[in-house]
């Protein structure tokens, strides 16, 4: 399971030295989402004491119980992410990518509980079931930096992860030559960017008195998770609602990651060039459950509050590694590794929330969310319990973090203007150079029969990215400031 993995994560990015991490643990538990609808987006996601919104589902499930008839709701969505990269004293490197997506589909059957031709007041006045899926996250992001005054080499980390290995470990056999080589490791003693001092302590091979000339790098990320939603809701007399959500979640996560150095190098045959790329695909699933109140003890106030059970992720990785040398005399080496598999669970954290909401009759409203996420208990593990010393890094190194969320709706008649703030929480210890917040705006008209519901929400984010660390030295690190702009359009009718 030797390798390690350059990971981009929501904005926290780090290197991994071995093949799972904490950094898989909190791609999966630090999902915060503003909703999967138009009206949630718009609100910045505090929809959980509204209810009356499909998005209510992965908020607070108690909400569905405020519908008063059945629905079909569907959503579209698109996103455009720019990533500006700051490395060394080279300037910015700035990326783009832009997708679309589908992140809500839903469908509410209601049973309201009538008496002599009129809805019933008293007791169970209506219960709803739901089935529906929504996109809980998006995975989605493009990384490039350079810098032409590197402080060392990606091969000093390589020289000094394979310190304590046989030289005969290293070399190449000829099964590795024709199908591939074991490890990264490997290609790296074979194309000689690391060399042997004496056995078991390596060196790396650049012209230690000129230096590396030029570093760069390329990160990109694909993916997403979602859940599928199985959701029932019951009102009592207007007053008290409930509801709770069966949740099957899926994941796919793709990376390709390319680092490229060039050499100084004053020495015939000595390298000049060398690219080495890593690709990573993760998919599978999971399982949750979500409870949710509300409370309304008057027709303005509604207080409601979540318990969000741990996720239990079952993830498969794929992995491989790609080496592309080429030396002073002309000379080019191509090589990979076999393609590896392995199997593991995450187990992301439960989540508490409170929430809150006033009503000012039909004119509109305000409404406010708190959640709670103690990322110090997520875990990693195998049937072979490989992950005891992540698991304690994860207890030292994440604590509990909160997010925050507000919005507004004001209302002209069948039409509705919003807007929303949320503040993310850093589930760092020590900070990492990581800040996100999101503002949002939307508007909606409202009909007897259906409605119709666009958003717009700007996401602002620092954080930090580190290439390599080498123990005992000065690790590069790349300084982004990411902006991510997504527009949301949903329609919904009722049956």
């Amino acid at each position: 399971m030797k390798k390690i993995i350059f990971t981009i994560l929501l904005g926290l990015l780090i290197i991994k030295g071995n093949a799972q991490s904490d950094i898989d643990a909190l791609r999966y538990s630090n999902t915060p989402t503003l909703g999967t609808t138009a009206r949630s987006i718009g609100l910045g996601g505090a929809v959980g004491a509204l209810g009356a919104d499909v998005s209510a589902v992965v908020v607070n499930p108690a909400g569905l119980a405020q519908f008063k008839t059945s629905q079909f709701s569907l959503s579209f969505g698109t996103s455009t992410n720019r990533n500006k990269a700051s490395y060394g004293e080279s300037g910015d490197k700035t990326s783009f990518m832009f997708n679309g997506d589908i992140p809500n589909v839903s469908l509410v059957f209601t049973n309201r509980r009538m008496q002599r031709g009129n809805p019933a007041k008293k007791g169970w006045v209506n219960s709803n079931f739901m089935l529906s899926y929504n996109r809980t996250a998006n995975f989605n992001r493009k990384l490039s930096y350079q810098t032409n005054s590197p402080v060392n080499s990606l091969t000093d980390y390589v020289a000094a992860y394979s310190r304590g290995l046989n030289a005969t470990e290293l070399d190449a056999n000829d099964e590795q030559l024709a199908e591939g080589f074991y490890f990264f490791e490997n290609m790296f003693w074979y194309t000689f960017l690391i060399d042997s001092v004496r056995n078991g302590t390596y060196t790396s091979t650049y012209d230690k008195v000129n230096g590396i000339a030029s570093q760069k790098g390329n990160v990109a990320t694909r993916g997403g998770s979602g859940e599928f939603n199985i959701a029932y809701a019951a009102n009592y007399e207007h007053k008290v609602y409930f509801g709770g959500s069966m949740n099957i979640h899926n994941v796919n996560f793709t990376e390709t990651n390319t680092f490229t150095e060039v050499n100084e190098a004053q020495m015939v045959g000595g390298w000049d060039t060398y690219s080495f790329t890593r690709n990573l695909e993760t998919s599978g699933y999971g399982f949750s459950g979500r409870l949710g109140v509300i409370f309304r003890p008057n027709n303005n106030v509604r207080l409601g509050a979540t318990l969000q059970t741990p996720t239990r992720l079952i993830l498969s990785d794929e992995y491989s590694d790609a080496l592309f040398v080429t030396r002073s005399d002309g000379t080019t080496d191509d090589l990979k590794t076999i393609d590896k598999e392995f199997s593991y669970d995450v187990v992301t954290p439960a989540r508490y929330s409170l929430q809150g909401a006033y009503i000012f009759g039909k004119k509109g409203l305000i409404t406010a969310e708190l959640e709670s996420i103690n990322y110090s208990t997520m875990n990693l593990s195998t049937d072979n319990d490989d992950f005891e010393e992540t698991n304690f890094s994860i207890a030292d190194r994440y604590k509990t973090a909160a997010n925050v969320k507000v919005g507004a709706e004001y209302v002209m008649n069948s039409f509705r203007l919003r807007s929303g703030f949320a503040s993310v929480g850093n589930p760092l210890v020590e900070g990492g150079g990581k800040s996100r917040k999101i503002i949002s705006a939307g508007f909606g008209m409202q009909e007897k029969a259906w409605a119709f519901d666009f958003a717009f929400s700007r996401e602002v984010q620092t954080d930090e990215y580190v290439p390599y660390q080498i123990n005992g030295a000065t690790s590069p690190v790349v300084k982004n400031s990411f902006r991510s702009s997504r527009l949301m359009l949903t329609l919904s009718t009722k049956f």
